[in-house]
């Protein structure tokens, strides 16, 4: 409340500056009417639209309303119409796309309006940043989103642990001696960023009461981008791209394109749009309804290529001429996984050995993989792989056929030595196929695998091969659910079974289906379906997937059916029906939801449970649940759950209760990060997240950021940013505390993939004073003079009657009023002892304060 009503006291201030500001005819500003007409340079500016003096100043740069730079802006004034406009370097200038003449090429400053007479500048001081609006012709061809990488920020140096603590105590009644197990679970992830590097580590510990404790150490790397390429080198344990080839994971050197460093509008495949207008137009495409794209275009043909549509959907275009005539054509668009747009490459290039972390055979591999987007919406692609005992060839093709859909096909070449000392070769062949049926509202989705031979083995096959050989079988384990058919707790036993055979059974080919089919008003159906069969046995394995979902009101209700069969001749098939219900609670903060669910399983009957979850406090950062439910073995159950999302961590516990069994689990998270300015506590980290730093403001919240504060010696920690996106980390400025003065609450970052980026809010302490000033004579100092405090920081503008709100300022403290270089046209008031008694919730002080010239 306190700092609504300094903002509305600032806006009252700056409103009539901002007024004659943004007068359209300047010569009807009667300047008589700021002190008599003498010394009024400051005010002539104000009256000329004009928001800053000559100088340097940090401003965020928007070209056509997208953000392209932050930097200091040199502002200059014109000897011959005194006009103060920023200026720019050539070479600034050609970073953000604008075309500049080659006679101009060798100045060091230059003005928009001397090069491009049309453009328009604006500026926003309490924005602090500057709007450039150009037009389209006079731009480079630069695709929407770009983020110029001389902002991508490598972030600083700093070590992390990321943890999650997880405490499970079992308990059996079934026998009559509540025996149990007891364990510990710890996950961490540990991680030190130098430079442009990254080291990760990722380990567990495990302690039961029957088994002991066991230390593991999950994989190990470290990696680095390169952006001349657009790549990353990782050297340690990681997993190659399943585009191609199957993925694996491995430990080796591996060098691949990223996706990432592209502007949104370059990921993914989209289609070109072409047309032609008669006039200076606006071009609008549209997809499922909404506006996608728009941008104004010369007369004469245009292209189109920087779109990033929804997945499927065509594309609706209508060309808007000069004098309000339309027309609209429609472009085709479905997409598959391998399609590029044109001249956009993908590459990865990986050597090492062979690791799932389990033990056995591990061979070493040298595996290369390609993808180039090419004109006509083509995509070619291809691989080979070396490795001990295996090699293996692949090439394909991927294409949009406009109406028809999208495609992909491939074929593969794989040669194996097999444990028992024979040699096989084989192939396979890849389709891949999608449409989107926008008038049926249909997503239709088929990729189907075939193995034309028994003999071809992928990557995995023919490592699992070699480690299956056992003494001239092979030994095959898998998981057998019948073992826990008498309604022990899967907890209590292990269920792991294998059996023997004289054949090693490689996939022998698959199929996958995905449709989904919306009903309009009548709610949402998909159907997922997916088929594998084995050389060397008849048995199939499944999963179908059904599921249909909608709301009536606030009511929401689903269906979903389920039918697997494993390659072990395991079958279950099920029917879940769930409601949920939602209400408000606490003026709306916080939601409670009603939910209920029937199940009905092939093998171990109905059940049926009801239970409401909700939140409480601000931002909702405590979680809780009460759930009960029944079998039709007449077992009953009883849970309860209660989360709290903090600041320096998060906290999980839950209790549950049966006739056979109750389970009690306790889960701590969050993380721990070190760095030059000591220890910060956080919640559980992200890939990539930001060091927030705002002295004296220990308890503001970050925005955005649940639970997260700024902690005792000024820091916090911001989790989940975007990398080589711009993301705004913004301060909560509801919970200043008096006499805190934060001039920017609202920093943007561009952090490149898994830095730690730091972000610095400027801070000042002090007293926050509304003064009533005058000079001698008993006249105001200048509407639009700029207010400095002793350490030259612009802490604000002079108002109406002298008047002006500055903050942070401290007793004793001496702040100058401008209104021109001159020494006659500035004067200085000393901020007194004896400040009058803040009036309860004002939230500042108010006195009337002589300016001494």
């Amino acid at each position: 409340m306190k700092n609504k009503t300094l903002q509305k006291i600032q806006f009252l201030l700056v409103f009539p500056v901002a007024s004659y500001s943004s007068l359209a005819f300047p010569e009807e500003f009667n300047m008589q009417f700021v002190r008599g007409g003498d010394n009024i340079k400051v005010a002539q500016q104000v009256s000329l639209g004009q928001e800053f003096q000559p100088g340097v100043y940090p401003l965020d740069i928007y070209l056509n309303e997208q953000m392209v730079d932050n930097l200091n802006v040199t502002f200059l004034k014109d000897p011959k119409t005194s006009e103060v406009t920023p200026c720019f370097t050539i070479e600034q200038l050609h970073h953000y796309g604008i075309i500049v003449p080659a006679p101009l090429n060798g100045l060091q400053y230059v003005s928009l309006k001397t090069i491009i007479p049309d453009s328009v500048i604006t500026t926003d001081a309490s924005l602090q940043r500057i709007n450039l609006s150009i037009p389209q012709s006079n731009l480079q061809v630069i695709p929407r989103g770009t983020v110029p990488e001389r902002l991508w920020d490598n972030g600083i140096n700093a070590g992390f642990v990321n943890y999650n603590i997880s405490y499970t105590d079992n308990k059996n009644h079934s026998n009559g001696t509540n025996d149990g197990e007891r364990y510990t679970y710890t996950s961490l992830s540990n991680g030190l960023n130098l430079g442009r590097w990254r080291f990760r580590q990722n380990s567990s510990y495990t302690h039961t009461n029957s088994s002991g404790a066991h230390w593991k150490n999950l994989a190990s790397w470290m990696e680095t981008d390169i952006p001349s390429i657009r790549g990353r080198l990782i050297v340690g344990q990681a997993s190659t791209s399943n585009t191609v080839f199957d993925s694996f994971q491995f430990r080796g050197a591996q060098m691949s394109s990223v996706d990432d460093m592209l502007p949104d509008s370059m990921r993914n495949y989209a289609p070109v749009v072409r047309g032609i207008a008669t006039s200076n137009a606006r071009v609008i495409i549209k997809q499922n309804g909404y506006i996608v794209y728009s941008t104004n275009v010369s007369p004469g043909p245009f292209v189109i290529r920087d779109i990033y549509p929804n997945t499927s959907g065509d594309l609706y275009v209508t060309v808007i001429e000069a004098d309000g005539s339309e027309k609209h054509f429609s472009v085709a668009y479905s997409s598959v996984t391998n399609l590029l747009r044109d001249g956009i490459m993908n590459y990865q290039l990986t050597a090492g050995r062979y690791h799932d972390g389990s033990t056995g055979y591990a061979p070493q591999f040298l595996q290369a993989t390609i993808a180039q987007g090419i004109s006509h919406d083509l995509t070619p692609f291809g691989g080979a792989m070396v490795a001990d005992n295996y090699q293996s060839a692949v090439i394909g093709m991927g294409s949009s056929l406009g109406e028809f859909g999208g495609v992909s096909i491939d074929g593969s070449y794989a040669r194996t030595s097999l444990a028992t000392g024979e040699t096989k070769q084989g192939a396979s062949f890849r389709l891949l196929y999608a449409k989107s049926l926008n008038s049926f509202g249909t997503d239709f989705r088929l990729a189907g695998y075939r193995y034309s031979t028994s003999g071809y083995y992928d990557f995995n096959d023919a490592v699992q091969e070699r480690r299956d050989w056992d003494n001239g079988l092979y030994k095959h384990d898998y998981i057998d659910p019948d073992k826990n058919r008498d309604g022990t707790p899967s907890w209590a036993e292990e269920n792991n079974a294998s059996y023997l055979s004289a054949r090693y059974e490689n996939k022998r080919s698959r199929m996958e289906v995905s449709i989904n089919q919306s009903l309009n008003s009548y709610g949402r159906l998909f159907i997922n379906a997916n088929q594998l069969t084995y050389w060397g046995t008849d048995i199939k394995s499944h999963t179908v997937q059904l599921g249909y979902n909608n709301a009536y009101k606030k009511m929401s209700y689903s269906i979903y059916l389920q039918s697997t069969r494993s390659q072990y001749d395991y079958s279950d098939n099920s029917v879940n029906i769930t409601l949920s219900l939602p209400f408000s609670w606490n003026d709306n903060h916080n939601m409670i939801v009603s939910s209920s669910q029937i199940t009905h399983d092939q093998h171990s009957g109905d059940s049926y449970s009801t239970g409401i979850s909700g939140t409480l406090l601000d931002d909702n950062r405590l979680s809780y649940g009460v759930n009960t439910g029944y079998q039709q073995s007449g077992s009953q159950t009883a849970s309860a759950n209660l989360g709290y999302q903090g600041s320096k961590g998060n906290i999980n516990s839950s209790y549950s209760y049966s006739r056979d069994y109750s389970q009690k689990t306790l889960d701590v998270s969050g993380g721990i990060v070190a760095h030059s300015g000591g220890i910060t506590l956080s919640q559980p980290l992200g890939n990539t997240f930001a060091l927030v730093h705002a002295d004296n403001a220990n308890g503001v919240g970050v925005l955005n950021a649940p639970g997260v504060k700024i902690d005792h010696f000024g820091y916090a920690v911001v989790n989940n940013i975007s990398p080589y996106r711009y993301n705004s980390v913004a301060l909560d400025t509801e919970e200043l505390s008096t006499g805190l003065d934060i001039p920017q609450s609202i920093v943007q970052t561009v952090p490149t993939e898994k830095a730690i980026v730091r972000v610095n809010f400027d801070t000042y302490y002090g007293y926050s004073l509304l003064i009533h000033s005058h000079l001698k004579d008993r006249t105001y100092p200048q509407i639009g003079s700029v207010v400095f405090n002793s350490t030259q920081r612009n802490s604000g503008t002079v108002g109406m009657n002298g008047d002006m709100y500055v903050s942070g300022v401290k007793v004793g403290e001496v702040i100058t009023v401008k209104w021109g270089e001159e020494s006659l046209s500035q004067c200085t008031i000393k901020i007194p002892r004896d400040l009058p008694v803040q009036t309860e919730g004002q939230g500042y002080l108010e006195a009337s304060l002589l300016c001494e010239q």
